[in-house]
């Protein structure tokens, strides 16, 4: 193979990668960026867990929270919200597509026939009826699906940290 060969499969390559290649975003059980059950609800804290991504404060409802995002966008990859009772991130929530959930879930794309085996959840109808139609949770993080019939679409993907 010559070397201008070599040169044009890299170049070809690099245009066929997708966009975000670069910085896969994910969420599951294990956790969410780099965040953690220690991972203390400050802003450096949080701009550690999720490097190269800009943190925003901001309030949901009665909660400050972080939301963070690719820079120059408006729209959030994570929500972060804190567990006041131990000054610590208290949950990772996302209801972007961009980021890719275990077995490939991504919000607003996959519906419940989508989830893997290997994560066996436990269903339920929300407590407060809404939009959220159903929640499944497995140790450490959640799913949250709208719609109805048998298979409602994946609305939000909440990492839960354990308590240390």
């Amino acid at each position: 193979m010559t070397h201008l060969t070599l040169a044009v499969i890299v170049i070809l390559a690099a245009c066929a990668a997708p966009e975000n290649a670069q910085a896969p975003y994910t969420i599951g059980p294990e956790g969410a960026g780099g965040l953690s059950a220690q991972t203390p609800f400050t802003v450096p804290a949080i701009e550690r867990a999720f490097p190269g991504l800009d943190v925003i404060t901001v309030a949901e409802t009665d909660l400050p929270a972080f939301h963070i995002r690719e820079a120059g966008s408006e729209t959030p990859l994570y929500i972060v919200t804190p567990d006041w009772t131990r000054g610590y991130a208290g949950a990772v929530a996302t209801t972007s597509p961009d980021v890719i959930g275990p077995g490939r879930l991504r919000a607003g794309l996959s519906h419940l026939s989508d989830v893997p085996a290997t994560l066996p959840p436990t269903c339920a109808a929300p407590e407060t009826p809404g939009e959220i139609t159903l929640v499944c949770e497995t140790p450490g993080f959640r799913l949250e699906f709208s719609g109805a019939g048998n298979d409602p679409l994946l609305a939000r993907q909440t990492y839960l940290p354990p308590v240390p």
